[in-house]
């Protein structure tokens, strides 16, 4: 296994703009489904999820560790498998870094009772 230069053939640009596709879509939801103050956080990390996504897919199927992608891959299911894979991770990761952060702060989301 020797790490090849990345090419753009049709798996490459089929995951791209799956990825282009996903953010949208990945961010809104990890921005709505926020409960922490710091929001920039939470989009951050659904950046960095539906990314990890898209490399997952070229490592796989696209030409990211082979110099070929797998036989019978092409653009329309990396495209479409960008889209589905990277909307997910993206919210995936979006909300664990939504928990981490609330943890660490914990007392700005706890309830507070008031006893009369």
């Amino acid at each position: 296994m020797v790490l090849s230069a990345l090419s753009l053939d049709q798996v490459t640009i089929g995951a791209f703009f799956g990825l282009l596709l996903s953010l949208p879509i990945a961010l809104f939801l990890v921005y709505w489904l926020s409960a922490v103050k710091n929001r920039t956080a939470v989009i951050m990390g659904g950046f960095a999820g539906a990314f990890i996504a898209f490399l997952v897919i070229l490592a796989w199927a696209g030409t990211l560790i082979f110099s070929t992608p797998i036989p019978g891959a092409n653009g329309a299911s990396a495209f479409f498998g960008g889209v589905l894979l990277c909307s997910a991770a993206g919210l995936v990761g979006g909300i664990l870094v939504d928990l981490i952060v609330a943890r660490r702060n914990s007392r700005d989301y706890r309830r507070q009772v008031s006893h009369e």
